[in-house]
C-alpha cells in the first residue's frame, strides 16, 4: 500500500545520504581544493602555478591538512548529503519507476529523464545548502586573533563570512537578502540535472549492458565499482562548465554576469570553465568508487534492493 511505498522511499533516501555523507565527507579537501582553483583571481593569483598539486601542498602547509583542506565546509557537506543528495539519488529508483510503468525495462530516455527530475528538483529544493558549503569551503584559512581577519588562504586579508553552517543561513538573509541563499540557482540546477541524468543513467545502463554481455546472474560488488567509475568520469566531464559557473555566482555578493566577461576575455572561456578538473575528477573517481556501491549495500541492507 500506500504507506509500504513511502517507508521504501524513506529508506532509499537514508541509505542515498548516508553513503554519500561518508563518501563526501570524506572527500571534501578535493571539493575544497577545486573551488580555491576556480575562484582564485588570475591576475594575481595566490596559488601558483594554479595546479591541484599545488593549492593541496601550500594549504597544508599553510594551515595545516585539516584546517586548510579537510575540515571547511564539512558540516554543510553532511547536511547537502542528507538532503540534495539523498532526494537525488533516494528518488531515482520511485520516479524512474512511475516513468515506464510496471512492467516494461527502463530505456536509456526512462533513465535520463529520471535522473534529470530528481537532480534538478533536489537542486532547486537545497540551493541554499549548496551557497552555504562554498562560502565556507572559500573561506578556508586561519584567522587572525587580533584583528578576526584570514591570514591565509583564497580570501587572505579579509573577514570570513560565516562562523557555523546553521548560523550562515541567517547571515546571509540579513546582509544579503533572502535572494542571497539562491545565488547561482541557474546554474546549480542546470549542474545537477545533468548530473544526475548523465551520471544515473549510464550507471544503470552499463551495468544492464555488462550483464547481458557477460552472463551475470547476479550484480556484484565489482560490477557496480567498473559501472559507477565509468559514469563519474563521464559526469563530472559534462557537467564542469556549470560547476565553474555555480561556483562564480555562489561566492560573489553580486553574483553580475558583468564580471564574468573580463575573466573570460583574458582566460578563454574554455580554460575558464575547465578550471578545478583535475581535483573534480580525481573526487569525482573515489567518490564513485565508493559513493554509489556504498549506497547499494546500505539499500540491501534496509531491505530496498539495488538501484
Amino acid at each position: 500500500g500506500i504507506e509500504s511505498t513511502m517507508t521504501d522511499v524513506l529508506k532509499e533516501c537514508l541509505a542515498a545520504g548516508v553513503g554519500c555523507a561518508i563518501a563526501d565527507g570524506s572527500l571534501n579537501f578535493l571539493e575544497v581544493t577545486k573551488v580555491k582553483l576556480q575562484l582564485q583571481c588570475s591576475m594575481g593569483p595566490i596559488y601558483f602555478p594554479p595546479t591541484m598539486a599545488q593549492v593541496i601542498t601550500q594549504s597544508a602547509a599553510e594551515d595545516g591538512f585539516w584546517r586548510g583542506l579537510a575540515e571547511p565546509g564539512l558540516g554543510a557537506t553532511t547536511l547537502r548529503a542528507m538532503t540534495y543528495v539523498a532526494f537525488r539519488i533516494g528518488m531515482y529508483s520511485s520516479v524512474r519507476d512511475q516513468i515506464v510503468g510496471s512492467d516494461d525495462e527502463p530505456t536509456l530516455r526512462d533513465q535520463l529523464i529520471a535522473g534529470a527530475i530528481t537532480g534538478g528538483v533536489g537542486s532547486a529544493l537545497f540551493v541554499p545548502v549548496d551557497v552555504v558549503r562554498l562560502r565556507m569551503q572559500a573561506d578556508a584559512g586561519s584567522v587572525c586573533g587580533e584583528s578576526g581577519l584570514l591570514l591565509t588562504g583564497l580570501r587572505r586579508g579579509a573577514a570570513p563570512r560565516h562562523t557555523g553552517t546553521f548560523r550562515a543561513f541567517g547571515e546571509i538573509v540579513r546582509t544579503e537578502g533572502k535572494y542571497g541563499l539562491y545565488r547561482g540557482a541557474y546554474a546549480a540546477v542546470a549542474r545537477a540535472t545533468l548530473l544526475s541524468s548523465s551520471q544515473l543513467a549510464s550507471y544503470e545502463n552499463l551495468k544492464l549492458r555488462i550483464r547481458a554481455g557477460l552472463n551475470l546472474e547476479e550484480e556484484t560488488p565489482a560490477l557496480h565499482l567498473g559501472c559507477a567509475l565509468i559514469s563519474g568520469l563521464i559526469a563530472q566531464t559534462t557537467i564542469q562548465p556549470f560547476d565553474t559557473l555555480r561556483s562564480f555566482f555562489m561566492a560573489s555578493t553580486t553574483g553580475s554576469l558583468s564580471a564574468l566577461s573580463p575573466i573570460i576575455r583574458n582566460e578563454g572561456f574554455f580554460k575558464w570553465a575547465y578550471r578545478g578538473y583535475l581535483p573534480a575528477m580525481a573526487r569525482q573517481g573515489p567518490i564513485m568508487l565508493f559513493q554509489l556501491p556504498l549506497i547499494e549495500q546500505f539499500r540491501a541492507l534496509l531491505g530496498v534492493g539495488y538501484l
